[in-house]
């Protein structure tokens, strides 16, 4: 992990868009200063138990957020990505996404994330559980991409380490002990005719599956030249097969 492109930030208070991280691991008190220096930049908050959501899609979770210490199943969506960390950005909470080097910066900013507070790894390798671990030192919400999970043991550690460091980890693959599986059911474009025509607005159809509960949360999230914003969430709907197989 190259902390001095990091350090040379918070000298100089500028930045590009986002820090791309390329090279593996950072030695442990590299970590630590790290972590140190993005304590000293943030403001202080209320010790409170989630990571804030945009209004409408924080009422898909029980807490209102993203539970500190939780693990989190994603679909492969950029836009719902990006929706789950826009406002954990704009409050000041750093982020990082390990192995998507497909995302685009720019739908992100127009979503409402903060690049200054972003910080991108897409080519990790085989130092991918390293470069996530180091993270959760220093970060708030870390995203996975599709990789494949660690064994019980290493699943163990990592949960540990996200209970300590008050961390959120979102991931884009099957992963045991997950606090909900969050995905979109359907995507829509208004806009386009027969080929032509200018793309005006795209509407996201997001759900929330507990572990704990059948029930299915959802909303709809709407992009559009005003950025993104969210219509009041549906009823909740009871997934009745599961409920059957359950019994």
């Amino acid at each position: 992990m190259d902390v001095d492109t990091i350090e040379q930030m918070f000298e100089y208070s500028v930045m590009a868009p986002a820090i791309t991280l390329s090279t593996p691991a950072a030695r442990r008190s590299d970590v630590v200063e790290l972590q140190q220096r993005i304590r000293a930049l943030e403001a202080p908050r209320v010790d409170y138990p989630v990571f804030p959501l945009s209004p409408g899609l924080d009422a898909l979770f029980p807490q209102g957020g993203l539970r500190r210490g939780a693990t989190y199943q994603v679909d492969q969506s950029a836009s719902l990505l990006w929706a789950l960390l826009a406002r954990a950005t704009t409050t000041g909470v750093w982020c990082a996404a390990v192995g998507m080097p497909d995302l685009g910066l720019a739908a992100a900013e127009d979503m409402g994330v903060n690049l200054d507070r972003l910080i991108l790894v897409p080519y990790p390798a085989q130092h991918w559980l390293s470069v996530v671990s180091a993270l959760i030192d220093v970060v708030g919400i870390v995203a996975v991409g599709p990789l494949a999970a660690p064994s019980d043991r290493m699943m163990g550690t990592l949960l540990g380490r996200l209970r300590e460091r008050e961390a959120t980890l979102v991931v884009q693959s099957h992963w045991p002990r997950t606090e909900a599986s969050i995905s979109v059911s359907e995507h829509r474009w208004e806009g386009l005719g027969q080929g032509r025509g200018i793309l005006h607005e795209h509407r996201v159809d997001i759900e929330v599956r507990s572990r704990t509960s059948n029930a299915v949360q959802r909303c709809e999230l709407v992009i559009d030249a005003w950025g993104a914003h969210y219509t009041p969430a549906h009823a909740v709907v009871t997934d009745l097969a599961a409920h059957r197989s359950a019994g």
